[in-house]
């Protein structure tokens, strides 16, 4: 047994089975989770009447985290205003990353989208980045000027190449940096207690037989175990509603293992007797990992395994159920019925054929009138007792959604109701307390969005040809204030230390504008500049020499704010 454990199949396969048996209770409740959100129910709960305020909740918060692609901001590590060559290095950077967002294959926007909604529901939204290479051919008219390979002629290059079966030499035609979204089931890491302790990191990905030959070679391709997609999932929670059901394609499970100490990349496939696929560090990347740290929700430094943030209220949650379902009920219990003397058609006929108008003739007046008339013939079913706990259900229902309100976070304000009597003040401080609350969400949001991009910077920085990243950012139609540090900036973003010291990549909110707040601060910079230029002016007419300290204290001044270059 230890022999086996030894080997790297082995091992890997030990260390994915028990980091899945480590998260079991995580996938359960993520699945519970999600059945909640879409309203999947069972057989056993069709009939209920459940108020999904859960639903609600979540889309008004992924709404309020994430509006809008995010604004890249990358600048000197250090504002120092006479840094040049790092500010047009940093301009470049910024350029091509915007560049690569505003590109219709790219799928940041979407993985935002997708990663934010499963922080909130299942507890863990994930992200993860590949290089994409475009090549093509050189064609053999073209590899007369290349130097020939010993005992070759120069003219025999392109046509032995082609005899021999030999790929022809290639060249990069286009890069690119691709974002993945990861599903929250696929994204493994080994147990730990916090997140800094992780020893690796995993991806699963699905690959049909193709797609297994194109990567590792017909002989593993072909030997790999394919599979239609099983509906796992456990007896009580199972993803059969929640997953496609209907894929056709059998696909084997690969798992892209990163692990940190060794600094080496794994691929592990159940059910081939070898790994995959063993490599060096493709990327180089300094954090090594080609994925951000994961937004996890709700975790301690005990166990980094998250928990769904409906789990901290789903006592209140299931209330609401209980309550809105009997409410439901009385509802239909409230209705007119009771009973009447048989003897007495006519009453019936009373409330059926009951137009405007309407008489019904009495066969025996006297006997009719002496049993006290209609009252007599009929007793209605009370509604009093009914009505009276629907009123005090309907209260108890407007409590619980308070206290959801309150634990949430979500204020009146942020949903959109308020009251006429509140002065405008009032429904500020409701905006700023509901501010508050989400606030720790937001950063958590842009930091998770400013690590995906300064993972994707890094990648373009060490793999893009600097001809092609120089195109990519038109840095060249800056002017020439920029155009002639662009030699030094590359060569600085070549360096070893040169973007990780001197570059900073980071991202701004991604919350909804707030137009108005950014037009004023606009404003209020342009008014101080023009004030300050005012007061310049005479000083560097009359003392020339002072011009470069007023536009050093300029410079200075511009670069404390955000998207200053």
């Amino acid at each position: 047994m230890t022999e086996q454990v030894d080997t790297p199949y082995a091992r890997w396969q030990q260390e994915i089975t028990q980091a899945v048996e480590d998260k079991k209770k995580f996938h359960e409740r993520g699945i519970r989770v999600t059945r909640k959100f879409i309203d999947e129910r069972g057989a056993a709960e069709t009939a209920n009447r459940w108020f999904n305020v859960f639903y609600a909740n979540t889309n008004i918060l992924q709404a309020s985290l994430y509006a809008r692609l995010p604004d890249p901001q990358v600048s000197r590590q250090f504002q120092d205003y006479n840094d040049d060559i790092a500010r047009v290095a940093a301009l470049i950077v910024q350029r091509a990353i915007t560049q690569d967002l505003d590109d219709p294959r790219d799928t940041f926007d979407a993985m935002m989208r997708h990663a934010v909604q499963d922080r909130l529901i299942p507890g863990l939204g994930q992200a993860w980045l590949r290089l994409e290479t475009d090549t093509e051919a050189i064609p053999a008219a073209e590899l007369v000027d290349m130097e020939p390979q010993p005992g070759m002629e120069t003219a025999e290059i392109g046509e032995k190449a082609s005899e021999d079966g030999i790929e022809p030499p290639q060249r990069i035609t286009d890069q690119r940096v691709c974002v993945d979204y990861v599903y929250w089931r696929d994204f493994l890491w080994s147990p730990c207690r916090v997140w800094e302790e992780r020893r690796w990191v995993a991806r699963r990905v699905y690959m049909d037989r193709e797609e297994l030959v194109e990567r590792f070679g017909p002989k593993i391709g072909n030997d790999c175990v394919v599979e239609v997609r099983p509906e796992s999932g456990t007896e009580k929670y199972n993803e059969s509603n929640v997953l496609p059901k209907d894929e056709a394609i059998k696909k084997a499970e690969v798992w892209e293992i990163w692990e940190r100490s060794t600094r080496k990349v794994y691929w592990y496939s159940k059910g081939y007797p070898d790994l995959l696929d063993t490599r060096d560090d493709p990327l180089k990347l300094v954090g090594f990992e080609p994925c951000p740290r994961p937004m996890l929700a709700n975790i301690s430094t005990s166990n980094s395994v998250p928990r769904p943030d409906y789990y901290m209220i789903q006592d209140q949650y299931m209330e609401l159920d209980t309550i809105n379902n009997r409410i439901s009920l009385l509802v239909q219990a409230c209705k007119v019925a009771g009973v009447y003397d048989k003897g007495q058609p006519g009453i019936v006929r009373l409330l059926q054929e009951g137009n405007d108008n309407l008489l019904i003739p009495v066969d025996n007046w006297a006997m009719f009138a002496e049993k006290n008339g209609l009252k007599g013939q009929i007793d209605w079913l009370p509604l009093e007792t009914i009505v009276q706990a629907l009123n005090q259900l309907n209260m108890a229902r407007e409590t619980i959604k308070a206290q959801i309100y309150e634990l949430t976070g979500i204020s009146d304000i942020v949903r959109g109701a308020s009251k006429a009597s509140e002065t405008l003040g009032a429904q500020q401080i409701k905006a700023q307390f509901a501010g508050v609350r989400i606030e720790s969400l937001q950063a958590e949001i842009a930091r998770f969005a400013g690590d995906v991009l300064r993972i994707k910077a890094e990648m373009m920085v060490k793999h893009f040809s600097p001809e092609l990243l120089i195109t990519k950012s038109n840095i060249m139609a800056t002017g020439e204030g920029n155009v002639e540090y662009v030699g030094p900036a590359m060569a600085l973003l070549a360096s070893d230390v040169g973007f990780e010291w001197r570059i900073s990549v980071a991202t701004d909110s991604m919350a909804q504008v707030d137009y108005q707040a950014e037009k004023a601060d606009r404003t209020e910079f342009l008014n101080s500049v023009s004030g300050f230029m005012k007061q310049a002016l005479p000083i560097v007419q009359a003392m020339p020499e002072a011009k470069a300290m007023v536009v050093g204290m300029l410079k200075w001044g511009v670069a404390g704010f955000k998207k200053a270059q």
